[in-house]
């Protein structure tokens, strides 16, 4: 006698979940990471947040950041974000979708 086995297509998905940073209470004097991930905008995008929280938080300071891997869309690798974690209190980062 011949022998069918059904399988569900679906597969199970994986779930990872990482609960945001505690807020800053103030971002005066702090270093604001900007991560661009090189999409059409989000240049201009994080500009304008560099502008505003730069003329409301006194001495806050900027470093632009884009991601490693890629070409056309530049992506984070593990390593990049470690540095980023590092050397920046905040960080903003744009996709432009």
């Amino acid at each position: 006698m011949a022998r069918l086995d059904v399988l569900h297509p679906v597969a199970q998905t994986l779930q990872h979940h990482v609960p945001p940073a505690p807020r800053l209470a103030d971002l005066r004097g702090k270093r604001l990471g900007l991560y661009w991930n090189m999409k059409a905008g989000g240049d201009v995008a994080l500009a304008r947040v560099a502008e505003r929280l730069q003329a409301q938080y006194p001495g806050l300071s900027v470093r632009q950041y884009v991601g490693s891997v890629g070409f056309l869309m530049r992506h984070l690798t593990a390593d990049d974000a470690d540095r980023i974690a590092r050397e920046c209190d905040a960080v903003v980062g744009t996709t432009s979708d």
